[in-house]
């Protein structure tokens, strides 16, 4: 399922500014940038309850991986959709 975002005209042409600097699309870059925003908040809250004792330690999160970076492996035979496809007949 999918999300609106309502932007206005001024932060859409820096999205899609940025997101052709990134050579992204501006899904992509938007993706990357609300990842970002996430796991910045994440430290912040993590930091805070540390310094109330609520906390002792909490491994940190990695950043997700770049969109870009990911590669499927490449598995030998034929594709599993089509064994299940003619298992099913």
């Amino acid at each position: 399922m999918g999300k609106v975002l309502e932007l206005s005209d001024d932060t859409y042409q820096q999205l899609a500014e940025l997101a052709q600097q990134q050579q992204r699309t501006p899904e992509e870059m938007l993706r990357v940038c609300l990842a970002t925003y996430e796991a910045a908040l994440y430290e912040r809250v993590h930091h805070q309850m540390v310094a109330e004792g609520l906390l002792e330690a909490l491994p940190t999160r990695p950043l997700p991986p770049d969109l870009e970076d990911f590669e499927p492996e490449a598995i030998p035979g034929r594709p599993l959709s089509e064994i299940i496809m003619e298992d099913r007949r």
